[in-house]
């Protein structure tokens, strides 16, 4: 039985070291790629099933040892993406102590899920944070209708409603005017992305708001998703203006994606040094992990940064409060030789894919 049981913790421990190594691979597969996602829990399961083969003593010592330099190198692996988002690493974005009011601004990210029906909740915590911008994802006809009482404290609000990807609607309501407000669709997707101007009174910010796709399934690699975090952070580095680049990613952070949309836009992450700080599954007790997120380039200082309470959704809205008259200094990560070639390598496997110039 403790044989039986020790075989079967390592077979176990064999498959979570090869899952962990995978997104190794350059690859755009779907399955692989999801495998960055739950990297604190693969770490975690690591260590107990090593435990649990030893604790057991019943497999042969060679297969033990190999198995021992597999779990090493993995959690070596694990050990490596996660650190910039364990609270023993450099913060990114200290905390700014003082900022004026009237140099504030506070955003506000939901995804609300298009099932969700829950408005009154959406409402309530709006009422509550009282944010200068609240950008809202999955909305469709119905959120559309349900958000109108928005119109009586929000003057500006865009909205991208499609009749058939309804997954993929998109709604700004903004307390400060906007100007230059546009929705693309990069790569001919039918995931929009929205560019505005902020007219604060401190500044004049541009706004990127993205909700690409997840990778979820055999038609649905990440070649899209990596092309728009791409294009995000080459967007958010080409705009003279201070930049804002904001939504649900469907790419943790530490994902290399998501670390080179950083490097490109010299992006500051509010979570770096902090902790992971989860916003997806709000319902799920263990496999939670961060999608949604504010970043900024450096200029503003960080006031404050929030995963909210739930909606109803399963992604739990996340608020930053930023200064624009300054903070801190801030420590976005450092470009790799190489990241401008790889973006460019991405944007045209994108046109393939898309059949687009984006």
């Amino acid at each position: 039985m403790r044989r039986g049981l020790a075989i079967a913790a390592g077979a176990g421990l064999a498959l979570l070291g090869a899952a962990s190594l995978l997104p190794l691979l350059e690859t755009d597969a779907w399955w692989v790629r999801y495998l960055d996602f739950p990297r604190m829990q693969f770490a975690g399961l690591i260590v107990l099933f090593w435990i649990a083969m030893v604790a057991l003593g019943g497999i042969g010592h060679g297969a033990a040892r190999w198995l021992t330099v597999l779990a090493i190198a993995a959690l070596s692996y694990h050990g490596w993406r996660l650190w910039p988002y364990q609270p023993l690493a450099q913060v990114a974005a200290p905390m700014t102590e003082s900022c004026a009011p009237g140099d504030r601004i506070s955003v506000l990210v939901a995804n609300l899920r298009r099932d969700n029906r829950d408005a009154e909740a959406v409402l309530a915590l709006l009422r509550d944070a009282e944010p200068d911008l609240f950008l809202a994802m999955e909305t469709g006809p119905w959120w559309d209708e349900a958000l109108a009482p928005l119109g009586e404290t929000y003057p500006e609000i865009v909205q991208h409603v499609p009749k058939d990807a309804t997954h993929y609607g998109m709604h700004l309501y903004s307390k400060l005017p906007l100007e230059r407000v546009e929705f693309r669709f990069p790569f001919a997707s039918d995931t929009p992305m929205l560019f505005a101007d902020v007219l604060h009174p401190a500044a004049r910010l541009r706004f990127i708001g993205l909700h690409p796709r997840p990778p979820l399934a055999p038609d649905q690699p990440t070649t899209l998703r990596d092309a728009t975090l791409l294009l995000a952070g080459r967007e958010a580095w080409a705009t003279p203006l201070p930049a804002i680049v904001a939504g649900d990613l469907n790419a943790a952070p530490w994902e290399r994606t998501a670390r080179r949309m950083l490097r490109l836009g010299g992006l500051v992450d509010p979570r770096a040094g902090r902790g992971p700080m989860p916003s997806f599954d709000a319902q799920s007790a263990w496999m939670k992990w961060p999608l949604d997120t504010v970043l900024w380039r450096p200029g503003p200082g960080l006031m404050a940064f929030e995963i909210l309470p739930e909606v109803g959704s399963d992604h739990l809205p996340v608020r930053a409060e930023l200064c624009l008259t300054g903070g801190a200094t801030q420590h976005p990560p450092a470009p790799y030789p190489g990241d401008a070639e790889e973006a460019e390598a991405t944007f045209a496997a994108a046109r393939r894919l898309g059949g687009s110039d984006g």
